[in-house]
């Protein structure tokens, strides 16, 4: 099985700061067209995303899931969905209780990715991640998969040189990313 695996804030939805309700959402552009390709080519789509508003207080573990459901309810519309939402609420300077989490979990950690590839069947060498972090490509370079760089408000602080050291090509949209790749088998 093959999967696209996704972060969240910046890729799929504008980063405007601890997203959490419907009314904040707002989809990037042409989002819901990549997601549409990714499930026409079978794709297996998993959201992989840090959200340490959670361990920060700024909202609970049930609302970003109550968000979750909301886009699934919008995809469903559409007839896209996403197959898993997997979260990592942990920061390490912020959780008052680090053992409620697995800190491997958090990204550039691999803990989710691991997750998601033994419950679903995925082969990672057969896949991709889509992130505008350079925390959100480290996991898939470590365990074989094709990263691309999303640009987003956070692009100035990444570092450049990581990403071309490791020929990691720059998009200013998932649609612009999976665009390269519709040959793919």
């Amino acid at each position: 099985m093959r999967a696209f695996f996704l972060d969240r804030d910046g890729t799929l939805n504008v980063d405007t700061d601890f997203v959490h309700t419907p009314e904040e959402w707002q989809w990037c552009e042409h989002a819901l067209e990549a997601i549409r390709w990714m499930n026409h080519n079978r794709f297996k789509v998993i959201v992989v995303t840090n959200q340490s508003g959670i361990s920060r207080g700024h909202y609970t573990t049930e609302q970003v899931q109550d968000l979750h459901r909301w886009v699934d309810a919008q995809l469903e519309r559409k007839n896209l969905k996403v197959d898993e939402w997997l979260i990592a609420p942990h920061h390490p300077a912020f959780d008052h209780k680090p053992y409620d989490y697995n800190p491997g979990d958090r990204k550039p950690g691999k803990g989710l990715f691991y997750k998601a590839i033994e419950k679903h069947g995925i082969n990672p060498k057969k896949s991709f991640m889509a992130g505008d972090k350079i925390t959100d490509l480290q996991p898939a370079l470590e365990l074989g998969m094709k990263p691309f760089f999303i640009r987003s408000r956070h692009e100035p602080n990444q570092d450049k040189n990581w990403l071309r050291k490791h020929d990691i090509d720059t998009f200013d949209s998932l649609f612009d990313a999976v665009n390269t790749i519709k040959n793919f088998k």
